[in-house]
């Protein structure tokens, strides 16, 4: 790229970073007001919102600690020595769906969990599938869209013990008790002959996968996930539009699941940057209609 339009680039995102820096001064008491919220959601769809959409594969063991315990919570209500069908769809290199089979085993080690990764790129389901990572190195790099954070940060190793062990190279391996029971899959979230290869979940994850797709495949996507679930089971959906999210679930016989509702929505910090940045999440609002919909992540399907 040359000099000259680095310049001009420079000087088109000018206003828009000052714009930004002048907002992160405003208190955050004074952005929560009606009036600033209004302003925030003018920024974000007229300026945010259709930025370039770029998915990546970022990812990481126990992003959302609270997310996880409540997932926890809701399979230790299974009948003992019951069985568990769980499915991360968009599964990336796998740490999210071995996070939540952490915290599911963590409250009931007598479950039989029936366990299903699918993801688009079959460079990522073959690391999932071995479950090793190295510190600090993003394992999906050179696969089929952008490597994110590596899913293992040094800082983080020592509350990963139970989750990974060490191996003699440096890595770092899932454990066995972890990693059995799980079938893997290059599969398209959008295909419509996804619940026949799968079948009906307990707890569907789809997360964060669906944000960078165009609102017509957002929608369709979303609508695909809604049948995998089971009566009675848990879909997991974020990193989606907030409208489209809204739209699909209210109309589809899914509920909100509202337990620990403020700590999921505001714990990862990655999601920070609203209402400046495409992916960062809009502070929750119970003023806002719906808002039960709008800014719940866990949601179960009716009984029927």
């Amino acid at each position: 790229m040359s000099t000259a339009i680095i310049a001009f680039n420079t000087l088109r995102q000018a206003p828009r970073r000052f714009c930004r820096a002048f907002w992160a001064t405003i208190p955050s008491r004074v952005r929560r007001t009606p009036l600033m919220f209004r302003t925030g959601r003018y920024i974000y769809r007229r300026f945010s919102r259709n930025a370039e959409r770029v998915q990546t594969h970022y990812t990481h063991f126990m992003r959302n600690p609270p997310l996880l315990a409540v997932i926890g919570a809701l399979a230790s209500e299974c009948p003992g020595d019951g069985s568990i069908k769980i499915a991360s769809i968009g599964c990336s290199t796998g740490a999210e769906l071995y996070s939540a089979l952490y915290a599911i085993k963590k409250v009931r080690s007598d479950l039989n969990l029936i366990a299903y990764g699918a993801d688009i790129s079959s460079a990522v389901v073959e690391v999932a599938k071995r479950g090793i990572y190295r510190p600090d190195i993003p394992s999906a790099e050179g696969s089929f869209y952008a490597a994110g954070r590596p899913e293992v940060a040094s800082p983080d190793m020592p509350s990963l013990m139970e989750i990974l062990e060490p191996l003699p190279d440096g890595s770092l391996r899932v454990r066995d008790q972890l990693r059995q029971g799980i079938t893997w899959l290059t599969a398209d979230a959008t295909d419509g002959k996804l619940p026949d290869l799968i079948g009906r979940q307990d707890f569907l994850l789809a997360n964060n996968f669906m944000g960078p797709m165009e609102d017509p495949l957002a929608e369709r996507c979303l609508r695909n996930m809604t049948k995998l679930v089971a009566p009675g089971g848990y879909l997991i959906v974020d990193g989606i539009d907030l409208d489209i999210k809204t739209k699909v679930l209210k109309a589809s016989g899914f509920r909100p699941v509202l337990a620990s509702q403020d700590e999921i929505w505001a714990w990862e910090a990655s999601k920070n940057g609203w209402p400046w940045l495409r992916w960062a999440r809009e502070p929750l609002n119970r003023s806002e209609p719906d808002w039960t919909f709008r800014y719940c992540v866990i949601f179960r399907r009716g009984d029927q």
